[in-house]
């Protein structure tokens, strides 16, 4: 168990900003494993982000990518290997040696790893519809919503998504559940997204994040996540404006910046 800390605004006085291990912490660790996880609770932050999709045989596991050939020893779509064949893989090696071994892990695993330690932002991930009666978006919200009932997780949980199906169909499963919308190239939409899906946050990349999207997710209610935050100015500029947390690839390089600043 970690340490409890202070978020990175209170030190200053000022209201909490959250730092987000983006995939956990890829800077130290391999992207959306438990030891990146684990790095980067140990680093200090706050809430770990990470990418839910399905196997073939319907399992939520943590994996970014639509294939698995970037960051395992495997080959080919995700989705169409069954969770067994998934779990044999390596998605260490091709980070660092040390981590030879380490595994594409579950989203059950996942959430028994940070339980009580923190929040959860996880990315529902969905590019292949398939050919099965129920379409992709709708077999992965009632396959995380499952887990999420057993797991009884002690902690924060948000669901986003650059997909509005995925966010649909996730406020159709748990109608009770935190949604946050991705975006990457404009806010436009928002007001309407909120109106049919009830968002608890909007995520922008940090070129979008400004004080006048500030200003309008605040007028309606919309927590900001900012996603794809670096450098410790633009996290110092982000705090400044008001956003509720920012999302990095180093979350302890940029509690301490913040920390010093």
């Amino acid at each position: 168990m970690t340490a409890a800390r202070a978020p990175a605004g209170a030190a200053r006085g000022r209201r909490a900003l959250l730092v987000i291990g983006h995939r956990g912490a890829p800077a130290h660790a391999p992207e959306n494993t438990l030891a990146s996880f684990e790095r980067a609770l140990a680093e200090g932050a706050d809430w770990i982000e990470c990418d839910v999709r399905l196997s073939a045989d319907d399992v939520p596991i943590i994996l970014h990518d639509a294939t698995l050939d970037r960051t395992t020893n495997g080959s080919g779509p995700a989705g169409s290997h069954p969770l067994a064949a998934i779990l044999r893989l390596d998605a260490g090696s091709w980070y660092a040696p040390r981590y030879r071994g380490e595994r594409v892990p579950t989203l059950q695993e996942t959430l028994a790893l940070l339980d009580g330690r923190g929040g959860v932002n996880l990315e529902l991930k969905t590019e292949a519809e398939g050919t099965r009666v129920r379409p992709a978006h709708v077999r992965l919200a009632l396959a995380v919503e499952a887990v999420l009932a057993a797991a009884r997780f002690r902690g924060p949980i948000v669901l986003s998504s650059f997909s509005r199906p995925a966010l649909q169909a996730a406020r159709a499963a748990m109608p009770r559940a935190r949604l946050g919308l991705l975006v990457s190239r404009s806010t436009r939409g928002l007001a309407a997204a909120h109106r049919a899906l009830g968002l608890w946050s909007l995520h922008p990349h940090e070129r979008l994040a400004s004080a006048r999207r500030l200003a309008a997710a605040r007028r309606l209610g919309v927590r900001l996540l900012v996603w794809g935050v670096a450098d410790p100015r633009d996290a110092a500029r982000l705090d400044a404006f008001g956003v509720d947390g920012v999302m990095t690839d180093d979350p302890g390089g940029l509690r301490r910046a913040l920390g010093a600043s």
